[in-house]
């Protein structure tokens, strides 16, 4: 006897949904085959032109669609679709869309006894090897005993579509990972494509391409700007060949892509500026040991104000207008440090060399710039700072440009005034400290302003600590008392001392302001200022 529990079990499970449909089968059971790479294989075929992820993962998401509706035609092909309201007699194959399209084949009949239900029949249908009972001959209003329509309209175009906006990211990220083991496949920036189809490009065709770049400075030139005197086959898509140029050039060391990311563009790598090619010497930094756990909130949040480039800071993720002010290793450099504040005005690149453009908000002036990623510093200043007096501990401001890759550059210019400045020298290897009067046209931080009219001398000792890792303490134990003496306090604010010992050994805050608190003879008095306690010092 079939208990109304059982009709009940059938009446919740009316709902017929294509697996290709469902949550679970994209985040929790998807990955990708070797039939889905055999479908990726021959959309390229057919196409002949490069795809995104994105357009793969749609091919991917139509191919398990239609395959699973081949699946259930295959299913259904000498079956009958179960609906209670039908009969049934032993040997009948069936077919059952609220159980995942499982088919069976009916096994026994026999009355049924329910007097809600009325008169029917219960069938014994073997499932996998289960025997399950079902109605039949129910002429209740039953949902499956409604007409089912067009089982297969959920593997329409439009349902592919809906699919790619919930899931396409899913599978476009899962089909980056393995085709980038497929040795096939080439990609490039977001597009893949396949290496059998790619135009041929020759050493011949890199020649003219070094010599297209040299003829126009060295670059930037896009593919298309470069290929019109390659002579490449015109009978091959446009973007196959742009795509096989690019590939072409990308893996051979003479030229550099220098574009911001969602666009190429070429430059020759050996006429791009030395400062790019080499980084300057004075930005170089060996990382310094030091105990984080010394810096006070107050010092953390001096070294965040400082925002030096080879700070562990978190870098902003939105671009703002920045105002930084400009040290010795950068203003010696023509160099703008690419740091937690600065780097989000600059478009993100895979590149390691990225060319920008700077405008001087005053002048309209632009620039030419370059973005060095690895060395995290911006190089092509120095004429622009020469130009507008811009002295160390000048301050520089930046703000987004009209659009990515260009930035608004300007130095609060003013009228020429004397102002008193911290010069360095160097009096029989010693280094030493004086204030002079010099004129200064722009606005600037007075504790951080220092110079020198003796570069050849402070170069000199600047090479022999960097060269002899000379200890940050033997270093603040020479300058601190040449900086306390030219204040009647006889102290020195922690922005002076990372200012000026930047003149002679690459620091970042963090291991300076460390050395400060772990050394006994530097007592700070308040308000970042420091003492130097001379009969204290162990070092």
């Amino acid at each position: 006897m079939t208990s109304q529990a059982e009709i009940h079990v059938e009446q919740v499970n009316v709902v017929i949904q294509p697996q290709t449909q469902t949550q679970a089968y994209w985040v929790s059971k998807f990955a990708v085959t070797e039939a889905d790479i055999e479908q990726i294989y021959n959309h390229f075929i057919e196409v002949e032109k490069p795809q995104t992820a994105s357009q793969l993962a749609r091919v991917i998401l139509h191919f398990r669609l239609m395959e699973e509706k081949n699946e259930i035609k295959q299913r259904l092909s000498g079956r009958d679709l179960y609906q209670p309201r039908k009969s049934y007699a032993v040997g009948d194959e069936l077919v059952f869309p609220a159980m995942q399209f499982a088919y069976g084949k009916v096994v026994s009949t026999r009355p049924g006894a329910n007097p809600q239900e009325g008169q029917f029949d219960v069938i014994a249908v073997e499932i996998n090897g289960k025997v399950r009972e079902f109605a039949a001959g129910l002429q209740s209003d039953h949902p499956l005993n409604k007409e089912n329509g067009n089982l297969f309209a959920g593997f329409d175009l439009a349902t592919v579509e809906e699919l790619h906006r919930q899931y396409g990211g899913l599978v476009a990220k899962k089909l980056t990972e393995l085709l980038g083991k497929q040795e096939g496949f080439v990609r490039l920036g977001q597009q893949w494509f396949v290496r059998g189809l790619m135009a041929e490009i020759s050493i011949g065709h890199l020649h003219l391409a070094e010599a297209v770049l040299d003829m126009n400075g060295g670059g930037p030139l896009s593919a298309d700007e470069i290929m019109v005197d390659l002579d490449l086959d015109p009978g091959v898509d446009i973007e196959v060949r742009r795509f096989s140029l690019n590939h072409a050039l990308l893996n051979d060391s003479r030229f550099d892509e220098v574009a911001p990311q969602g666009k190429v563009v070429w430059y020759l790598r050996r006429l791009e500026p030395e400062g790019v090619r080499e980084r300057p010497p004075r930005l170089a930094y060996t990382s310094i040991p030091h105990d984080r756990a010394l810096l006070s909130p107050q010092l953390q949040n001096l070294e965040r104000e400082l925002d030096d480039e080879w700070s562990d800071l978190p870098p902003q993720t939105v671009a703002q207008p920045v105002v930084l002010t400009l040290t010795y290793p950068h203003r010696y450099s023509g160099t703008l440090p690419l740091s937690a504040r600065t780097r989000p005005l600059f478009p993100p690149s895979n590149s390691p060399r990225q060319l920008v453009t700077f405008i001087d908000e005053v002048t309209s002036e632009e620039i030419a710039a370059w973005v060095v990623q690895h060395d995290r510093y911006i190089y092509g200043l120095k004429d622009w700072y020469e130009a507008n007096g811009v002295p160390i501990g000048g301050f520089i401001n930046l703000r987004p440009g009209p659009e990515p890759g260009v930035i608004l550059l300007g130095c609060d210019r003013r009228r020429g005034q004397r102002e008193w400045v911290r010069l360095a020298t160097v009096i029989e290897g010693q280094i030493k400290f004086e204030l002079h009067r010099r004129t200064i046209s722009c606005g600037f931080d007075d504790l951080m302003i220092v110079g020198t009219d003796f570069v050849t001398a402070v170069d000199v000792v600047w090479r022999r600590a960097e060269t002899n890792k000379r200890p940050i303490a033997s270093l603040l134990a020479e300058i601190f008392p040449e900086l306390a003496a030219l204040n009647p306090q006889v102290t020195v604010h922690a922005k002076t001392l990372y200012s000026a010992i930047n003149m002679f050994r690459r620091v970042p805050p963090g291991p300076l302001f460390a050395e400060l608190v772990r050394q006994p003879a530097f007592q700070q008095v308040g308000d970042h200022y420091w003492q130097f306690d001379s009969s204290r010092w162990n070092g």
